[in-house]
């Protein structure tokens, strides 16, 4: 694929010349009256990176400034001629784009700017980004028009490190219908990658709309490593599925819209293997997969092949799942290996319930929580340590409006 090319130029015209040689409409010189209006000081525009500029840095360079008057257009085109979004400053002087740029390209900007008088002055400036070295990627756990649980996290898990994690975390926005305050928190996935979650304070609202918009094309991870990813996922929250799995009265009650529908028996992780606690959320699910001991650590303890409706809980390996093998414990012993046993019909009916999203309350357990990298743990975060895990946290970045 051609680069990108990005060009900006910088030349000024001031305020107009009358034919008389006078500036700012007056015919007369100096010599107007006592009564007669000065002309307006002329409007100027200053465009950084100057004219003519190479191997400039993708995000945090580009700006646009106006003296003497405000800024009545700025337009910045790639070489195909694509506009770069930007933002004008609320005073009207000052434009910056609000993506990065892309790398190895040439822009133009051309911007507009006018005095008090409305005497226009333009400026032009062309100038090439800087190549990268390397790039970067994220696996984005949300897909576009999916549904999901009341507790659903956005997450990020990146294959290169992020040195530069402020830089990723300025170019991700979410905004939510009806709004509700959210905050994005770095974390490590349980393969040790890189990652950044999103989640609101509280379980989100059932029907609530969500548009996560992901603008890492250019975005600068760390020397020479740069993203190549443009994302604008909508997705949207269902109805309100909320599990609650009690270790010591062996019970999970299952909630829709806050009223109890299933009271359902089960046979958690026995006393050498107890069930994590905490909120685990439902990652997924398949009616039929083969469970060995040997994938999460524990040798040859077992090799369940066709297990049936089987809910994905935690990335390690914890499952709700039908366990026929231990009929006669669902309600009476704790005694699987750390997954959420349930009997055949149950686990059919719990399995036909949940969605992506749904989550699941782990309470009683005698073992350490679920932590937040392990599947999408976050909800056992306080919020006030979730603010912290953000990269722009005191700088007014970390807890955000969504919406």
């Amino acid at each position: 694929m051609a680069p990108l090319i990005f060009i900006a130029g910088c030349s000024s015209d001031g305020a107009k010349t009358s034919p008389g040689g006078s500036t700012g409409g007056n015919s007369g010189g100096a010599s107007g009256g006592p009564n007669k209006k000065s002309a307006a000081a002329p409007a100027t525009i200053a465009i950084t990176p100057a004219d003519g500029a190479k191997s400039v840095e993708t995000d945090g360079v580009l700006k646009v400034d106006a003296t003497g008057g405000k800024l009545t257009s700025v337009v910045v085109t790639d070489a195909k001629g694509k506009t770069v979004d930007g933002q004008l400053s609320s005073d009207g002087i000052g434009w910056k784009p609000t993506v990065p740029l892309a790398n190895g390209g040439a822009y133009t900007v051309a911007a507009k700017a006018a005095n008090a008088d409305g005497a226009e002055a333009t400026a032009q400036s062309k100038f090439n980004t800087k190549a990268a070295d390397d790039t970067f990627v994220a696996d984005f756990n949300v897909e576009p028009d999916s549904t999901w649980g009341v507790g659903a996290i956005i997450s990020l898990k990146f294959n290169a490190p992020i040195k530069d994690k402020a830089a990723i975390e300025r170019n991700l926005k979410v905004v939510s219908e009806p709004a509700v305050p959210g905050a994005w928190s770095w974390l490590k996935d349980l393969d040790g990658n890189d990652r950044i979650d999103y989640r609101p304070e509280k379980y989100w609202a059932s029907g609530t709309k969500v548009n996560l918009k992901a603008n890492l094309t250019g975005a600068k991870a760390a020397p020479g490593v740069y993203g190549k990813q443009t994302k604008d996922i909508k997705f949207t929250i269902g109805r309100s599925l909320v599990t609650t799995a009690d270790l010591k009265t062996k019970h999970m009650s299952v909630k829709k819209d806050g009223a109890e529908i299933e009271d359902l028996p089960i046979s958690a992780g026995g006393p050498s293997f107890p069930t994590w606690g905490g909120t685990m959320v439902v990652l997924d699910k398949v009616d039929g997969i083969t469970m060995d001991s040997e994938t999460v650590g524990l040798g040859n303890a077992y090799n369940q092949k066709n297990v049936r409706h089987a809910v994905h809980l935690t990335a390690s390996g914890t499952y709700a799942h039908g366990a026929p093998w231990n009929d006669g414990k669902f309600g009476r012993q704790n005694d699987s290996h750390g997954c959420i046993g349930l009997g055949s019909s149950d686990a059919k009916t719990f399995f036909d319930l949940v969605i992506q999203g749904d989550p699941v309350e782990v309470v009683n357990s005698t073992d350490k929580m679920v932590k937040p990298g392990n599947g999408l743990g976050g909800w056992g975060v306080d919020w006030a340590t979730w603010l912290k895990g953000s990269a722009l946290a005191g700088n007014g970045g970390a807890a955000t409006q969504a919406g």
